[in-house]
């Protein structure tokens, strides 16, 4: 795949980590954090794997997206409600870092197309680990945070199994939750991490609570690869 070179249009470090915004020739604006791509104007479609097993429920009145701070997931919620009548009444987006809505809203607004400023969303500024706890009977989780530990004393396996829980708890049986997981190839480079390694984690910390898993791989195109997404259901309904 051709490299291009990309231009710098915003930076900043916080107290939570390094943000920038590139301009990219072909994939237009990114979000980038820690020098990790997040997501680029041209990735709709990580978007909507994010949003599209929530259809699958007859409603979805009150959802929680973890993190998503470019607002993008936040907008395909928004939008499949009103296209598909599904009765949001509140979707709610729990994102650690402002920085990242504030330059997202200023530099990539077609990601999120006002999706911050409409009246069905909630936006709540703190650690997710910590706000999750204060719900329960969502109707749907979309998971949009790494899945690395936070904590240099966790390994994955410990982080996963200790978040999966809280998810669990906030959700009412039958509840959806959808989530990020990988990229579709068997080992990075980069990390040094085998796709296997990660999915066993994940599943492992889902399995006691959660079945009728779901796995999409969806190409997004400023990852230049498939990206893994995984939906299941709380159980219970």
């Amino acid at each position: 795949m051709k490299d291009y070179d990309t231009t710098t249009v915003a930076s900043t470090t916080t107290r939570w980590q390094k943000i920038e915004i590139r301009k990219h020739p072909k994939y237009g604006n990114q979000l980038v954090i820690n020098d990790d791509l997040q997501i680029s104007e041209s990735d709709r479609s990580y978007n909507v794997a994010m949003v599209c097993p929530l259809l699958s429920l007859e409603s979805f009145p009150r959802v929680a997206i973890l993190g998503g701070g470019d607002g993008g997931v936040l907008h395909e919620l928004i939008e499949t409600d009103r296209i598909y009548n599904r009765g949001l009444k509140k979707a709610i987006m729990l994102e650690i870092d402002e920085e990242v809505i504030r330059l997202s809203k200023e530099h990539l607004p077609a990601i999120s197309n006002s999706a911050f400023d409409h009246p069905k969303a909630e936006i709540i500024i703190g650690d997710v680990l910590k706000l999750i706890n204060s719900y329960e009977n969502l109707d749907a989780i979309i998971y949009d945070l790494t899945i690395d530990p936070v904590r240099e004393d966790q390994t994955r396996a410990e982080f996963l199994n200790e978040l999966m829980q809280k998810v669990a708890r906030s959700l009412k049986p039958g509840g959806i939750l959808n989530m990020q997981c990988c990229g579709t190839q068997s080992y990075d480079p980069e990390t040094g991490i085998y796709r296997k390694e990660i999915m066993t984690d994940i599943k492992n910390a889902l399995i006691n609570d959660f079945h009728n898993f779901l796995e999409q791989r969806v190409f997004i195109p400023s990852f230049g690869e498939a990206w893994t997404f995984l939906a299941a259901e709380r159980k219970g309904g």
